[in-house]
């Protein structure tokens, strides 16, 4: 019947996933690399690694193959857009241990976890994928310079690698947007190499002064940009979207409200690249059953 064509590649290591789950289940195929494919002796520039095909009387088997594989690889990469979060001011030693087991079960990018946890969480996480987050000056952001910097150092030498600091909104209403950047700038480099993800509550900045201040903090040296705390109003996509083409530079995290995989994955391809939520296990858990994966 001849083999046809059953998917692209869009890098090499993704082919050898591919190739690797095709061979696995007796399938064969032809990997051709768009660098070594040639027409009329002339090479042709096309996008991606490479094109796998298989013989036609096995396509149905291997577009399953290739789904299935794609889905876990999608779930994966879910998994690490997640911080999972326990922010609750009522929250247990029990709770953190809960929250830490499935942040290494599903090995999500970050635990995010009130400042006096941070210690525990350093200890149990350590040698894992998952970073160890807290938050600075969580929820207000009404301290001043000195306060926050404290907090911000103390965080980072108990083991916080990723730091969460709440913008002082107060100046950016007073017309002093410079000084609230110069603060992040000041703490950036005092926890550095930890990261600084900045909170920036564009549900109370509104669309103007949203894309404003993230541009004012694209050179701040903060890696990222969050939406907010969750305690002004959830995640929207047009906040993500804004903050997005105004610091293209700078990773955007979502935060506030986000309980569902509809939710997560509307934000993410609106350009989040981290969610923050307590509901990462349930995200995870929706994901499977929609995907159909197993585990």
């Amino acid at each position: 019947m001849g083999m046809i064509k059953l998917c692209v590649a869009d890098n090499r290591f993704e082919a050898d996933v591919l190739a690797g789950a095709l061979g696995d289940a007796g399938i064969e195929y032809v990997l051709r690399s768009y660098q070594d494919t040639a027409y009329d002796g002339l090479f042709v520039s096309q996008k991606g690694f490479g094109a796998i095909y298989v013989e036609q009387a096995d396509q149905q088997k291997a577009e399953a193959i290739i789904r299935e594989v794609s889905q876990a690889n999608s779930l994966a990469a879910l998994a690490r857009s997640i911080d999972h979060t326990l922010l609750k001011p009522e929250a247990t030693l029990d709770d953190l241990g809960r929250l830490l087991d499935q942040c290494l079960e599903n090995n999500f990018a970050a635990a995010c976890v009130c400042p006096w946890m941070v210690p525990r969480a350093a200890e149990v996480l350590k040698g894992s994928e998952v970073a160890v987050c807290t938050v600075v000056d969580f929820p207000l952001g009404m301290s001043d310079y000195g306060g926050k910097l404290a907090q911000a150092v103390e965080a980072a030498k108990c083991g916080a690698v990723e730091l969460d600091v709440v913008l002082n909104r107060g100046l950016v209403f007073s017309g002093d947007l410079g000084r609230a950047v110069d603060e992040i700038a000041a703490i950036v480099q005092a926890v550095s190499p930890a990261e600084v993800k900045v909170i920036m509550e564009t549900s109370e900045l509104g669309p103007r002064l949203t894309a404003e201040v993230a541009a004012a903090l694209a050179p701040s040296g903060a890696a990222w940009l969050k939406t907010g705390s969750g305690h002004y109003g959830p995640a929207t996509v047009e906040d993500v979207r804004i903050m997005r083409l105004a610091a293209a530079d700078l990773g955007i995290k979502a935060a506030g409200g986000i309980r569902d995989l509809d939710q997560a994955m509307a934000l993410i391809e609106a350009g989040a690249g981290r969610l923050g939520t307590s509901s990462g296990a349930q995200i995870i858990k929706q994901a499977r059953d929609k995907w159909n994966l197993d585990g």
